[in-house]
């Protein structure tokens, strides 16, 4: 019997990856170099890439799916968070054939995901699944998790900010 995976990227450079498709160009083809850009440590770059390709996000070509495009093309907050919602019940059916997200427990959630290999990678898998929960609205926000992500998405930001002052 194969072996299952999910994700096990940090949800602060997945989320990252998403927003920033979202609001600005990418290419046609999604590699190192453009993840790098985006704010990916180098040293992450291969897991974030993994994780788009099992979120169904990224074609085996690094090319993005018609899920990726509905992110990049929805209207408004709520457009994206449905679009998110939807990656997530597509990618994480059988987890969420499981267990019920808005009530499960820590123990429950990881669990869920016993049977995900690597196991050292399980935590991470966990955390993730939950940061892609709370974007698509699935679950509430206020979460350590969250908190922890938007302080990255503020400091990333100032990152960008400071590497376009210094073109200037």
């Amino acid at each position: 019997m194969p072996v299952a995976q999910a994700p096990a990227a940090g949800v602060v450079n997945v989320l990252s990856v998403l927003r920033r498709f979202r609001h600005r160009d990418f290419p046609e083809q999604f590699g190192q170099d453009d993840l790098h850009h985006v704010g990916v440590p180098g040293m992450y770059i291969g897991k974030t890439l993994e994780a788009l390709e099992l979120l169904g996000l990224l074609d085996g070509e690094g090319g993005p799916t018609e899920a990726f495009t509905r992110i990049k093309e929805s209207k408004d907050d709520a457009a994206y968070a449905e679009a998110v919602a939807a990656v997530v019940r597509t990618a994480y059916a059988e987890v969420l054939e499981e267990l019920d997200p808005t009530s499960a427990s820590d123990g429950e959630l990881r669990s869920a995901f016993r049977r995900y290999e690597p196991v050292e990678e399980r935590e991470r898998m966990v955390s993730l699944f939950r940061g892609l929960l709370a974007e698509g609205g699935i679950i509430g926000e206020g979460t350590e998790a969250q908190e922890r992500m938007r302080r990255g998405g503020l400091r990333q930001r100032q990152m960008m900010r400071n590497m376009g002052s210094r073109k200037n």
